[in-house]
């Protein structure tokens, strides 16, 4: 990179619940100090994809030394849309590389790269995440894409998917209550949307196929197709997931109990025996890799 290279920081105000705006005064004061220049996206009015795409299309992507998406996982998904976007109408173009600084709730994508915001007497993540525009190293990423919008953590149908609608939902009703607001937000909130949804789901006949192979045909309450290693902000369902080995790996969830059981031995903090003995039942069970899952 450059001696004093130039980006464009694409910043999310209310990631992981105001905690990306709260720091940006110290991201610039960081930039700063690596002698880093930047120009600065708010992605309020109109979705990151359409503004990172539109500043490529005015200025060019040459302008920048890399983009950087300043949020949580939605945050990097909409940005990165954004430049497949751009990348697909100007097929000519070479991007800049995207440089990612974990500001949500979850942090999926950041945690599967080692990478984390962390930034207290101790740790200080946040300056090393900064110190990569410079000093990072490059990493092919693979991408997920269903109907022309790219994933790169994961894609899930049924349980999951439904407790996400849930916590946006409610992320949005808890917003006008000041009190609900401070009491109900992050994990926690999300904890609350588990339980809303756990039960009310039902299963769902499926037949799956991967590659253009049959693989699975039975009952599922989730499906998961997964990209990177970290999944759900603490579990690592996918041990072997590598987001750069060209390939998607596939769990499914057969019943309430199965879905439980998964995601107890699957918590990350786990002791290493407790993971051995998930990667042991998940290959066995209900797990595959490949690139077209049908």
């Amino acid at each position: 990179m450059q001696a004093s290279p130039h980006i464009l920081c694409v910043l999310n105000p209310t990631a992981g619940s105001g905690i990306a705006l709260q720091r940006w005064p110290k991201i610039v004061a960081l930039l700063e100090s690596f002698q880093i220049s930047y120009e600065l996206l708010a992605a309020q009015d109109v979705t990151p994809d359409l503004q990172v795409s539109r500043r490529l299309e005015q200025k060019g992507p040459q302008s920048y030394a890399a983009i950087a998406g300043i949020g949580g996982d939605g945050t990097h998904s909409a940005v990165i849309n954004g430049l497949m976007r751009y990348r697909a109408a100007h097929a000519d173009q070479v991007l800049p590389p995207y440089v990612l600084m974990p500001m949500g709730t979850g942090n999926d994508m950041a945690k599967s790269f080692g990478l984390t915001a962390r930034d207290d007497f101790f740790v200080g993540d946040l300056r090393r995440a900064v110190a990569a525009i410079r000093y990072g190293a490059d990493y092919w990423l693979d991408l997920g894409c269903l109907d022309g919008i790219y994933f790169v953590n994961a894609l899930t149908v049924g349980l999951d998917s439904n407790i996400l609608r849930e916590h946006n939902r409610r992320k949005h009703e808890v917003a006008h209550v000041p009190v609900m607001r401070r009491l109900l937000k992050g994990n926690l909130l999300y904890t609350w949307c588990v339980g809303l949804r756990f039960w009310r789901q039902k299963p769902l006949n499926a037949e799956i196929a991967i590659d253009g192979r049959p693989w699975y045909t039975g009952p599922i309450i989730n499906l998961v197709i997964n990209n990177t290693r970290n999944y759900g902000g603490e579990f690592v369902i996918c041990p072997d997931a590598y987001a750069n080995d060209g390939l998607l790996d596939v769990v499914v969830f057969t019943g309430h109990t199965d879905y439980l059981a998964k995601y107890f031995l699957a918590f990350r903090n786990q002791p290493r025996r407790i993971h051995r003995l998930a990667e042991r039942l998940n290959k066995v069970s209900a797990y595959a890799r490949g690139k077209l899952i049908e």
